[in-house]
């Protein structure tokens, strides 16, 4: 028995302690970025334009990378890029102005009709529910509970109006200078690559190319494909309100299309102006058909386009994008929520490599077949467009 016992007792002694050198760098780790956390909410005004920047540069990568190596140096590369998606959206503008313009003054003669419709429903629904657990309030209880709290003296609405003008000023710098950051980021960036590269240890260089890689895959993966998703459910929701005749067609599809770049909640979110409009302007069936044409766009998305397009570049469970979701809305707005699922697909590809690699000890040339195994995008057109 001892002899049988012995031979285990170095293995044990040995994952001991590899379990408490993790738990130490674990400790250590979320020590550095307590402290960076604590240092970037510090500086946060400069991250909203480098974000942004950083999704230019992702989504524009791949084309200046191309002409680069077709022998077209990368800073014009670069200025023949932002020249020619200039020139596609000024092209884009001209064509879809003239309908936008008039779609645009129909929906402002129509918004009081519109307006008296949607507050007669309301209404409608708090006397029904009179008799319910949960009284719904009139349109003139929630105007008097707004003025209520809406009641300020004029030096707070001066404060307030200059808040507003202050934000209004610094979200044009943001996109005044994202694309300015961008450009220099894109122009620079195999010189950034391998500065970086030089300071690697050697021991590890191999290991953090790799992952550095998967990151740049999925970030970038996620930013082109959903840009592109978007389109494609914007023209295939124009066209189908467009068939079914309803006011604002196109209004309504560059909605849905704009808000379906936020995953699982926005298509929902970018379905509620052309329910709205078809009941106050059509009837409930038309209603029905728009939510029918909405889900039936998120379906062939779902199953169809999302699939070719993402390539599997972000593969999360729904209720962990869900989660992050929540957790980026909460934390950072707007831009939280642009950046809640590539940020949780980051947080997952990390973890599961350091797992495999320093916990369950896997070698590391293994754990690099089954991560390349898991990702496995097959090639193809769609891929050639999305991925770098």
């Amino acid at each position: 028995m001892p002899d049988s016992v012995g031979p285990n007792v170095p293995g044990v002694s040995e994952r001991i302690g590899r379990a408490g050198q993790v738990s130490w760098a674990l400790l250590g780790l979320t020590a550095l970025i307590a402290v960076l956390g604590v240092v970037g909410w510090q500086i946060r005004v400069i991250w909203p334009p480098l974000i942004l920047a950083g999704a230019i540069v992702f989504v524009l990568h791949p084309i200046v990378t191309r002409l680069q190596h077709r022998g077209v140096p990368r800073v014009l590369g670069t200025a023949m890029t932002y020249l020619g998606i200039a020139l596609l959206l000024v092209l884009l503008g001209l064509l879809i102005t003239p309908l936008v313009s008039h779609q645009s003054d129909q929906l402002s003669e129509e918004w009081p009709q519109i307006r008296r419709d949607v507050e007669r429903s309301i209404d409608d629904w708090a006397e029904r529910s009179k008799n319910w657990a949960i009284q719904i309030p009139t349109v003139k209880e929630i105007e008097r509970e707004l003025d209520a709290r809406g009641e300020k003296s004029i030096g707070e609405r001066i404060t307030q109006v200059r808040e507003v003008g202050s934000r209004v000023f610094h979200v044009a710098l943001i996109f005044f200078l994202a694309p300015v950051l961008a450009f220099y980021l894109l122009v620079d960036l195999p010189r950034l690559r391998v500065a970086t590269e030089s300071l690697l240890p050697p021991a590890s260089k191999d290991e953090v190319i790799h992952v550095g890689r998967r990151l740049s895959r999925a970030i970038g993966g996620f930013f082109r494909g959903q840009l592109l998703v978007a389109l494609i459910v914007g023209i295939i929701v124009s066209t189908g309100l467009a068939i079914l005749g309803l006011p604002f067609w196109l209004l309504v599809g560059m909605v849905a299309g704009v808000f379906n770049i936020i995953p699982l909640i926005g298509p929902w979110v970018g379905a509620v102006p052309g329910v709205i409009i078809a009941l106050t302007t059509r009837d409930v069936a038309a209603a029905l058909w728009v939510a029918g044409i909405m889900a039936g766009a998120q379906q062939i998305d779902n199953h169809f386009i999302s699939p070719l397009v993402m390539q599997r570049a972000v593969k999360l469970h729904p209720a962990a994008v869900l989660l992050a979701l929540l957790a980026g809305g909460t934390l950072g707005g707007f831009f939280g929520l642009l950046l809640a699922v590539p940020t949780a697909a980051v947080v997952k590809i990390l973890a599961g490599h350091l797992w495999r690699t320093y916990v369950l000890g896997e070698p590391y040339d293994q754990a690099v077949a089954e991560e390349e195994s898991d990702e496995g995008p097959e090639p193809g057109l769609v891929r050639d467009v999305t991925q770098p």
